[in-house]
């Protein structure tokens, strides 16, 4: 039989929640030269990834109970979900740095209740990480202790603690899948993506001498088959290069600076759809931005009154004055009052551009088409009547995407906004004004 091979690092490994099948974890750690066995409860604070390697049995995170009652028997099912969250992204930042989990697999699984329509599959991390496309799981009718194992590094452990309770099938071609023990030709054991060691075995003694023994052999067992996968190449073959190797590292840097950009523009086109939604100060802002950075127009954002600012010509002189507002309902007379007289204190003429940017329906729409909430005529008619220009939060949306498709000019958006009143309505494809009567100019 091959030896166990003699690793070059010392392994930090966390034993968690052995206290679940009424273990009793030893106070003091289990030192050897190779690895350092830890054991906490279920609630430590330690954190997965502080460790390279993870062990623990399945249904740590639930419990199973038939309860009888006077009439019927019940499955009683309790899961601690919030524990069990935290340890799902903890795993996921262990096995990231290159760490790996081993899940002892005790008990039959129970996915469903056959009594009801509970489902069972996600309550606990051995499942979870069990569910993967096109690979399933099956329970043997009674626990087998007829093992063929298939990996030398596992032989002794599996020799004196293994016993398989359940079976697994992969019909994942994409899946790195490497059986480690079979059971009358059925895979019971297993390690997938190298990351994710499944091991069937007994529970045993609690007892400080049988607990220590356990586990001293299966961290053997697991340090043994890690250092023959996980083996890192010294840093000295890197001076052997093949001629595609410098092509293809610019070529992925080319292609990360890409994903970056697109991962900002992504970015900033969220940051403008963003006015559908705020209200106050941060309506402000990003209605700023959206002039600014989307439309390219200047903007002086100075102001003595909160939820106001300018656009800025060429020469960096007020052309339109803005007002900012948000409401739940719809356009009031009042905003209309609000924009007129913040004109009129601010010093311009009436016959000075203003606009009314609104953004309406905040907290009662619940999608796009729910926002598209017309104006009423009087208020349209309002606005006319002190040459005021309403736009809505949507249609300032919809000018950006025509002017991003170069469907209208930066100068034309100037011009519209500065030479109409009423209410700017604006879709996909066009432009029109909404004066409140028969009459509407449009693109």
């Amino acid at each position: 039989m091959e030896q166990p091979e003699v690793p070059d690092r010392h392994f930090q490994i966390l034993v968690y929640g052995i206290e679940q099948k009424g273990l009793t974890p030893p106070a003091q750690p289990i030192i050897t030269p190779h690895y350092t066995l830890t054991f906490e409860h279920l609630k430590t604070v330690r954190l997965f990834q502080e460790f390279d390697g993870v062990i623990l049995f399945q249904g740590t995170f639930e419990q199973f109970e038939m309860r009888h009652g006077p009439m019927t028997s019940y499955l009683h099912h309790s899961c601690d979900q919030d524990e069990l969250d935290k340890r799902k992204k903890e795993a996921a930042l262990l096995q990231k740095k290159g760490g790996a989990l081993c899940f002892l697999l005790t008990d039959q699984f129970c996915d469903n209740d056959s009594r009801s329509t509970r489902d069972f599959r996600y309550t606990d991390l051995t499942k979870h990480h069990l569910n993967v496309h096109n690979f399933y799981r099956n329970n043997f009718s009674l626990r087998d202790t007829h093992l063929t194992v298939k990996v030398d590094d596992f032989m002794r452990f599996l020799e004196r603690y293994g016993a398989a309770s359940s079976y697994f099938k992969n019909y994942n071609n994409d899946l790195d899948c490497r059986c480690i023990v079979e059971c009358g030709g059925n895979m019971t054991g297993m390690v997938l993506h190298k990351r994710s060691y499944f091991l069937p075995t007994l529970v045993p003694d609690n007892r400080l001498e049988a607990i220590r023994e356990y586990f001293g052999v299966l961290a053997d067992s697991l340090v043994s088959s890690w250092t023959k996968l996980f083996q890192v190449l010294p840093e000295w073959t890197n001076a052997f290069q093949f001629d595609e190797e410098k092509h293809l590292h610019d070529e992925r840097n080319t292609l990360a600076a890409r994903m970056k950009c697109i991962d900002d523009r992504i970015e900033c086109l969220k940051s403008y759809k963003s006015i559908l939604a705020l209200s106050h100060q941060e309506l402000v802002n990003s209605t700023i931005k959206v002039f600014r950075d989307g439309l390219g127009i200047a903007v002086d954002p100075a102001d003595e009154l909160r939820e106001d600012f300018k656009l800025l010509n060429s020469n960096k002189k007020p052309l339109l004055l803005c007002e900012v507002k948000s409401t739940n309902r719809g356009v009031a007379r009042e905003h209309v009052n609000q924009a007129d007289s913040h004109r009129e204190r601010s010093g311009f003429d009436p016959r000075f551009p203003s606009l009314l940017i609104i953004n309406t329906g905040v907290k009662k729409a619940r999608s796009v088409a729910e926002k598209d909430e017309k104006i009423a005529r009087e208020q349209i008619q309002h606005a006319r009547r002190n040459n005021i220009l309403i736009i809505r939060t949507l249609d300032l949306l919809f000018l950006l995407r025509q002017y991003l498709a170069k469907l209208i000019s930066r100068d034309e958006v100037v011009k519209i906004l500065t030479t109409n009143s009423g209410w700017l309505r604006v879709n996909q494809s066009k432009w029109w004004v909404v004066k409140g009567d028969e009459s509407e100019a449009s693109s």
